[in-house]
């Protein structure tokens, strides 16, 4: 049998059939094997090729499928860097809770989860946690409560019923009030707020709250307490008691006491009442003040314009006092002018409005010289200037279409206008600060004279709206003399004593007395009617009659207010036929008739400035 190895195996050469190119190995006839071999080689390798891609992938792809990925939320305060255990994580619909560390797990089932964190006493925070971030997060929340103890520096004991702000820096407020213990308590305080502290034995106190959540607060005493008397150790009634630094004020009761209270660093108090003179008192540890005053009356004669204007005149009226009872001089400041150079812009604005006739420091260092006690008296609503300067401030004719003009031809302003009051309380309190003793207002009505129908004053001319005009205007003139520590004094008709009612100008007892140190009721006999008193006669012919029925009805309607009566007495003869004379005797009825009812003074009034000085005790 023929052997199936090749020959060449034993160095044979295969007969060659033909010449040929082709090279002789084995692959020009594959076998069976190799045939195998080549049909499954190109899926064997494409599978080697796709074996690590596949592992690629899987690693890829093996988180997204095993688990979320987690960030760890860590809450602590602002202010302490304190972790906070307990806050509230709000994510979708759930909530989650911080651990003891301040933290908790967060996953992440998006790209980006928004949440909102919070817990009792801070400001709430909203966030967005997205993936590929720190896988710790921390979050700082603000403290926004604040509490704490309001105490008395001396004592330590709490301060109770003081009221407590907590003033945003937007101007909103939350208010509350120490308890019994002085403790007090806020939520919600915002960032940058200021504390304020006020009680009115202890006065008023501001902090800054800062990065504060407790702020306890100590508080001096600010109140004064006492008695006053007169000089036989009877209480007065109705004294006023007032911070020197205008802070506060109070009156006595009817014992005599007082508690002043609401005061800023008050060290020392001016204690004064109608017909005594005025001490000024120190206030020591003790926080108490006994003030016994001496009597005094002020006793006044009148400078108008004229006498202002003229040395010899003026000299005639500083002669008066110091020889004579006289104490006092009413001084014209304002006019239909300004008799001074006043810095008040709303009259500087007026044309014409300032024509100065004297410093008003020079005259009152020569009164203050002479011992006078000094009067501003301030016309305040027949202001013609300033009715043609500012026409829309002024009393217009309904028939016209202009200004009104009363019988004399002289324009007024609108009493309802507040800023005529406000003009007006700004240039008495210039005068107080100036160092006046007292500031009077004339002319603080309605007109009386005209042709009252084609007055118009607006939709309201009621008398209770009339009476609030006039009450609003002298309330906030009071408010701003008295807070220079000078006296407030008011000039009405004597008709609204007699008969109560406002008489069509806005004035009565009953608004102003209480608003006033000093009323002065003009009660000139010879302005009187026949019948207004019960005489035989007109009442010029009964001076002292007049005064004395004036002064009695105006007890009827502000009963126990002698003492702040400071009647107008008349010392001039009414130019008409028929009108007695007066000279030194009837002069002298109606002071000694002012003086047995009790009153607190009295004003000699005569336009020309020329007085009955006979009529005078010696000074």
């Amino acid at each position: 049998m023929q052997s199936r190895l090749s020959s060449t195996r034993f160095g044979r050469t295969a007969p060659r059939t033909h010449s040929s190119s082709v090279p002789n190995h084995r692959a020009t006839v594959p076998s069976q094997g190799s045939r195998l071999w080549d049909r499954l080689s190109w899926p064997v390798s494409l599978a080697l090729f796709a074996i690590p891609i596949a592992l690629v992938l899987a690693t890829l792809l093996v988180p997204r499928i095993t688990a979320s990925p987690e960030v760890a939320v860590r809450v602590t305060d602002r202010y302490t860097g304190k972790q906070l255990s307990g806050a509230t994580v709000v994510i979708d619909e759930g909530r989650l809770t911080t651990g003891a560390d301040g933290s908790v797990a967060v996953e992440l089932t998006s790209d980006s989860v928004p949440l909102q964190i919070e817990s009792p006493g801070y400001e709430s925070i909203t966030t967005t946690l997205a993936q590929g971030g720190p896988a710790d997060w921390q979050v700082a929340l603000r403290p926004n409560v604040l509490s704490g103890r309001l105490s008395d520096t001396e004592t330590k004991s709490g301060i109770v019923g003081a009221n407590i702000t907590v003033v945003a820096p937007d101007g909103t407020e939350q208010n509350t009030t120490s308890d019994s213990e002085g403790n007090y308590a806020f939520d919600g305080v915002a960032e940058g707020a200021t504390v304020r502290f006020s009680s009115p034995d202890y006065g008023v106190a501001e902090e800054t709250v800062g990065e504060r959540t407790e702020i306890d607060f100590e508080m001096r005493p600010s109140f004064v307490s006492g008695k006053v008397t007169d000089k036989t150790g009877a209480p007065i009634v109705g004294a006023r008691v007032a911070a020197a630094n205008g802070s506060a004020e109070s009156f006595t009761g009817s014992d005599g006491t007082f508690h002043l209270s609401g005061g800023t660093d008050v060290g020392d108090v001016r204690v004064s009442a109608p017909g005594f003179a005025e001490q000024t008192l120190a206030v020591d540890e003790s926080r108490q003040v006994t003030a016994s005053l001496d009597g005094e009356m002020i006793k006044a004669i009148y400078a108008n314009l004229g006498v202002l204007s003229d040395p010899e005149r003026w000299n005639r009226l500083i002669e008066i006092a110091d020889t004579t009872e006289i104490n006092a001089i009413v001084i014209d400041v304002k006019q239909d002018t300004i008799y001074y150079d006043t810095q008040v812009p709303f009259f500087r604005s007026i044309d014409g409005m300032i024509t100065p006739l004297f410093d008003p420091k020079e005259l009152l260092a020569e009164l203050d010289e002479h011992g006078i006690y000094s009067i501003a008296r301030m016309v305040v609503f027949k202001d013609p200037l300033v009715a043609a300067g500012r026409p829309d401030l002024a009393v217009r004719d309904d028939v016209t279409g202009g200004i009104w003009y009363d019988m004399n031809g002289a324009p007024w302003v609108n009493a309802f206008n507040q800023e005529l009051w406000a003009a007006n309380a700004d240039l008495g309190a210039e005068l107080g600060t100036l160092g006046f003793d007292e500031v009077q207002y004339d002319y603080i009505r309605f007109p009386s004279d005209g042709d009252l129908h084609t007055a118009d004053f607006g939709s309201d001319y009621s008398e209770a709206a009339r009476r609030a005009a006039i009450t609003g205007a002298v309330a906030l003139g009071s408010e701003r003399v008295r807070a220079t520590g000078a006296a407030f004094a008011v000039d009405l008709f004597p008709i609204i004593a007699l008969l109560g009612d406002d008489e069509g100008i806005g004035q009565t007892l009953q608004d102003l007395t209480p608003l006033a140190d000093y009323v002065c009721l003009m009660i000139y006999p010879s302005h009187f009617e026949r019948g207004n008193i019960p005489v035989d006669g007109h009442p010029n012919d009964f001076p002292a009659e007049t005064v004395t029925y004036t002064l009695e009805r105006s007890q009827e309607w502000a009963p126990g207010t002698m003492r702040k009566m400071c009647p107008w007495l008349q010392d001039f003869t009414y130019p008409l036929e028929g009108y007695s004379a007066y000279g030194p005797k009837e002069v002298r009825e109606q002071i000694d008739a002012a003086e047995e009812m009790g009153v607190s003074g009295w004003l000699l009034w005569n336009a020309a400035g020329e007085f009955q000085v006979p009529a005078l005790a010696p000074g």
